[in-house]
């Protein structure tokens, strides 16, 4: 018997692919599916139903979208105690600051904050720990994509904030990848919107 105002959802959920590593997240390949249950509180249950009925998805296909974002990135957000940003404060204050400041402060976090972050994250800092921080770090892009071609690891994110913004990722990125693995990154193209970056492990 199902408790007093909660409801049992059946739902058919995606589970990661056999190509994790080229992937954009709205084009992702096809993907095996599982059919499992949750209960879950009635009042939460419409609250779905009324976000599906607005973004014009199932709400099999919304509930797969909640839990892979938290697979992807929300799980870690939480764990690094990371606080959402709007775009407009992002484009005022990397607007404001100049270029060398920008600079300046994207390879102290490069050096510092990153690699703690996959100490954190990880425990241990390798060739592989950087590639799934790569991956968590990137999959919280507009879009992003990571593919390797057996030699060479090649990123495109687009995050639509302002160029100064891509100025302080290259340098982020940059910084981070020398300070940890360590490997030159080279950044094949850099516009107000997006960058695309690549670099081989040692």
């Amino acid at each position: 018997m199902e408790r007093e105002n909660e409801t049992c959802c059946r739902l058919a959920l995606s589970l990661p692919g056999a190509d994790p590593v080229s992937h954009t997240r709205s084009s992702r390949p096809r993907t095996k599916t599982e059919t499992v249950s949750f209960r879950v509180p009635s009042n939460l249950r419409l609250i779905l139903e009324g976000e599906a009925r607005k973004t014009g998805v199932a709400l099999n296909t919304l509930v797969t979208q909640i839990f892979t974002r938290y697979a992807s990135w929300g799980q870690f957000a939480g764990r690094l105690k990371l606080l959402p940003v709007n775009k407009d404060l992002l484009r005022e204050v990397f607007q404001s600051m100049p270029k060398d400041k920008i600079v300046e402060i994207a390879k102290k976090l490069g050096e510092t904050t990153g690699r703690e972050e996959i100490l954190f994250l990880f425990q241990q800092i390798s060739p592989r720990t950087v590639l799934e921080y790569m991956d968590v770090w990137s999959s919280h892009f507009d879009a992003c994509k990571h593919h390797y071609d057996g030699k060479t690891h090649f990123y495109t994110v687009h995050h639509d904030v302002n160029l100064n913004f891509s100025i302080f990722t290259k340098e982020y990125v940059s910084s981070m990848i020398q300070s940890t693995i360590p490997s030159t990154v080279r950044f094949e193209a850099m516009s107000p919107n997006a960058l695309t970056f690549s670099f081989d492990l040692p």
